[in-house]
């Protein structure tokens, strides 16, 4: 008689729903707003799809081994209402961890604006002067006047991941199920997907995550040293809601 193969670890990362800033594409870091309306429906049915017992669930209850959050009330709510529908015997027994090490990239000066009215700014700064013709503002190679550069955001990230995959590594000793739940902002888990792999910060990584949009890390062969991109399923919100930094 055989025995069933575990499922490999997994990382099922969120961001945070809808908020009005979100909507407009300001940059919102340490601004502390919460969702719109919309955001709190779309992330109470997101939750209802995402976790539970019915087969077209992406994710079993109790297989979610841990939830880490961004300390902003955005990230906060959003954990709240994906796990609003989970069974409170099985809910109380998950941890839940705020962690510093997933807040949204710090935008410093320009915190609340969009990337027109940055790419103005550093223009009457000076800043931009030497750039090629038609070349602009990068976060990814210039970073955030007063807030972080790329090499600031990889450091806290790579202690996440290190965290995240010392989880993982138990999991496949003790053989059991284990998905870690993140979830975080649209820059920082952009960043989070790209040194999954390995990848450098000081590059668009190429990568697209809407409010309230869902991905899966994973690693190859059950190995937590060959960490993966899982290429799942996504879900996707109205076009008249996706926010203008899509």
């Amino acid at each position: 008689m055989t025995t069933a193969k575990q499922p490999c670890p997994r990382v099922i990362f969120v961001r945070h729903g809808q908020t009005e800033w979100s909507k407009s594409g300001q940059h919102t870091s340490r601004t502390d707003i919460d969702l719109t309306d919309f955001g709190v429906k779309q992330m109470r049915n997101t939750g209802k799809h995402l976790i539970g017992d019915v087969h077209t669930n992406m994710i079993k209850p109790k297989s979610i081994t841990h939830v880490f959050v961004s300390p902003r009330l955005r990230a906060r709510h959003t954990a709240e209402l994906l796990l609003e529908s989970v069974d409170p015997k099985i809910r109380d027994q998950i941890p839940v961890v705020i962690d510093e090490d997933i807040r949204e990239w710090e935008y410093g000066d320009y915190e609340g604006l969009k990337t027109a009215e940055i790419i103005e700014l550093r223009k009457s700064r000076g800043l931009d002067k030497d750039l090629a013709p038609g070349d602009t503002w990068n976060i990814w190679r210039d970073g955030c006047e007063g807030g972080e550069i790329h090499t600031d955001v990889k450091a806290r990230l790579d202690r996440f991941i290190s965290k995240i995959q010392a989880i993982h590594a138990k999991s496949i000793e003790d053989q059991v199920a284990s998905d870690v739940i993140v979830i975080a902002h649209g820059h920082i888990l952009r960043c989070f997907c790209a040194r999954w792999v390995q990848r450098e910060l000081n590059r668009n990584p190429q990568l697209m995550l809407d409010a309230g949009g869902v991905g899966v890390l994973s690693y190859q062969h059950h190995n937590v040293n060959e960490p993966a991109i899982y290429l799942a399923g996504a879900f996707t919100v109205p076009v008249e809601e996706e926010g203008a930094d899509f």
